[in-house]
């Protein structure tokens, strides 16, 4: 009798954490959030976002001054000077960057095609626009928007 009440309470205590994993699932930032967004909380958002950017940014430097320090013949992969690259490729370094970006992203979301897209895709692509590679932007707009045509089709 112990033993089957032990194990039905286990049952049930899996089944609610399971259930409780699987309601606390993180939704990524679109432009359905955005757009309900006060500005100054795009601000902030945007804030984060690029001094989390800067940060991956000065550890990546940080971490290859070291290994170059420690190994005379050091080369640093490709991997790694492409992510440096690209890490600061399109982002505008004037003052009013903030808002330059909330108002490129918030033209980008008024687009109801580009509501689904994340926006660390909506940035990337927006930035790019804004540095004016637009082949490039356009690439990875319709690349954005065919993966959710198939997250749709799932």
């Amino acid at each position: 009798m112990k033993h089957q009440k032990f194990s039905t309470l286990c049952i049930v205590i899996a089944i609610l954490a399971i259930s409780n994993l699987s309601a606390q699932r993180e939704r990524m930032l679109d432009g359905t959030i955005w757009n309900v967004m006060k500005t100054e909380n795009k601000m902030y958002y945007v804030t984060g976002f690029l001094n989390g950017l800067e940060k991956a940014e000065n550890i990546l430097e940080i971490h290859i001054r070291n290994q170059q320090q420690k190994e005379f013949a050091f080369t640093e992969p490709f991997y790694l000077k492409h992510s440096r690259e690209t890490i600061g490729e399109y982002i505008p370094r004037r003052e009013n960057r903030i808002n330059l970006i909330v108002s490129l992203v918030d033209a980008f979301y008024s687009d109801p095609n580009n509501q689904k897209i994340p926006f660390t895709a909506a940035i990337r692509i927006v930035l790019a626009r804004n540095a004016g590679e637009i082949e490039k932007s356009e690439l990875w707009l319709m690349e954005a928007r065919r993966e959710i045509t198939l997250q749709g089709r799932k």
